[in-house]
């Protein structure tokens, strides 16, 4: 289990930067969900977001409470949006993400995100 208040747990802004790109497809006016969950995964996947460190015990205790009231992610740390993204996307798959993780969540956290972003 990595130390959700670690720093080092973290992906380089170079990797936060691109996963936070993927707020901005909720304005196109093409905006397809699936799609969107689709490439993000792939990212995720490519750039091995948060896949070193294992995040379930604190996702269950804590991240729970993000699924149920994304306002929380106004304030939430950095550490804890990355573990959020990188469990939801390691432990589901594109069914279960649709199921669990409406629009308005994953934009919620996508621009709390997009707050952490060299512009």
């Amino acid at each position: 289990m990595s130390n959700i208040h670690a720093l080092n747990i973290l992906p380089s802004q170079e990797v936060i930067d691109s996963i936070a790109n993927y707020h901005a497809e909720f304005d196109d006016i093409s905006f397809d969900y699936t799609q969107l969950l689709i490439k993000l995964k792939n990212e995720i996947y490519k750039l091995n977001f948060m896949v070193k460190h294992d995040n379930a015990d604190w996702m269950q205790r804590r991240g729970s409470d993000y699924l149920t009231n994304p306002k929380l992610f106004a304030h939430a740390p950095l550490t804890y949006i990355c573990a959020f993204i990188g469990e939801l996307f390691k432990k589901y798959s594109l069914e279960e993400l649709l199921e669990k993780l409406t629009p308005q969540i994953l934009k919620s956290v996508l621009a709390r995100l997009n707050d952490f972003k060299l512009h």
